[in-house]
């Protein structure tokens, strides 16, 4: 097996390791077909940095990494490239989308507003039980600041609970989108301990004001968590091309 099946391979199996663990039967109801459970493990790999920005994804090694046809890959690209982690070019075909410092900061200022709207509305409609789960939440947070990769996956997972909750499955499916196009730049900007720790305070004050039932203030921190992202997203993006 080539190094790219190989590495390919293992990326998605982790994944759908990680989509049998899922806070949420939700978050895998729409991956059903085999071109969709091949979008979201490629997603998966794009997101956890096993395929860079501006890369080929060839359909026909894929396709053998899958061990399916190539039309299902071809149909599986599409599905990704609809959520903006890849671009299909023609006549040059798929490669993952490398975005602009501006692009990365318009894509980061829509899900602020729309995360901010999202727990606005779950503040308004808390219940103990909402409650109770935002607290084991915000715990299984905590707990993972000294892990970099477990404190994304906890950060990604109090974030979908917010916005599946928020009352509109279409706002939460807008988020969720805008979501997965700039996760692996969220991935990377909690990186250092410092940025988890900064993040965990803004979660936990936002944890409060959303069982306290102060609208406001949970719209006011759920933006101020992904602005402090996009923050550190940007600087470490004009970083590496420095």
């Amino acid at each position: 097996m080539s190094t790219f099946r190989q590495t390919s391979w293992n990326s998605f199996a982790n994944a759908a390791k990680q989509a049998e663990m899922a806070d949420t039967a939700a978050t895998f109801e729409l991956y059903a077909t085999l071109p969709a459970q091949i979008a979201v493990r490629i997603g998966r790999a794009i997101v956890d940095g096993e395929f860079k920005p501006g890369q080929k994804l060839r359909e026909v090694d894929l396709a053998q990494s899958f061990g399916v046809s190539r039309a299902s890959v071809r149909e599986a690209l599409r599905l990704v490239e609809s959520e903006g982690l890849v671009t299909i070019l023609p006549q040059r075909g798929a490669q993952v989308t490398a975005l602009t410092a501006e692009e990365v900061r318009d894509v980061f200022e829509i899900r602020a507003q729309l995360m901010g709207l999202a727990c606005q509305r779950l503040a308004g409609a808390i219940t103990p039980e909402l409650a109770k789960r935002l607290e084991e939440l915000l715990k299984a947070l905590r707990t993972s600041r000294d892990d970099g990769e477990a404190y994304a996956r906890a950060s990604l997972a109090i974030s979908e609970f917010c916005v599946r909750n928020a009352g509109s499955k279409r706002l939460a499916d807008m988020v969720l989108s805008f979501g997965r196009q700039t996760a692996r730049y969220t991935k990377v900007s909690l990186a250092t301990a410092e940025r988890r720790k900064q993040s965990y305070v803004l979660w936990r004050e936002l944890v409060d004001a959303l069982i306290g039932r102060k609208p406001a203030a949970a719209e006011r921190l759920a933006r101020d968590l992904v602005h402090g992202t996009r923050d550190a997203a940007l600087r470490l993006l004009a970083d590496t091309r420095k």
